[in-house]
């Protein structure tokens, strides 16, 4: 893991935090993976940046894919497993 990637993880992190301020938001980095776990309302969710995508976009870009996907969360609509696509960073693959 680079300082960019990481420092890019550790941004994701606090904006889920700070955005759903009534979750307990998780974190851990493994195989190439950022995944980041939210439990909200009895809910667990599952959100799974690959590492090539961290390096590859800046952050403002990733900010725009996060904001979509706390909107999801708060919303009720998102899934419970989203796995972020490498190739399209507003696009997420979704597993329930």
């Amino acid at each position: 893991m680079s300082v960019d990637t990481d420092l890019k993880a550790s941004l994701i992190l606090e904006d889920f935090s700070k955005q759903l301020s009534d979750a307990v938001v998780g974190y851990r980095y493994a195989g190439g993976h950022h995944e980041f776990t939210i439990e909200r309302g009895g809910q667990t969710y599952s959100i799974d940046f690959p590492e090539r995508l961290l390096l590859e976009h800046p952050i403002r870009e990733l900010e725009k894919l996060v904001r979509k996907l706390i909107r999801q969360l708060v919303g009720g609509s998102a899934p419970e497993t989203i796995r972020v696509s490498e190739a399209t960073p507003g696009f997420c693959e979704t597993w329930v």
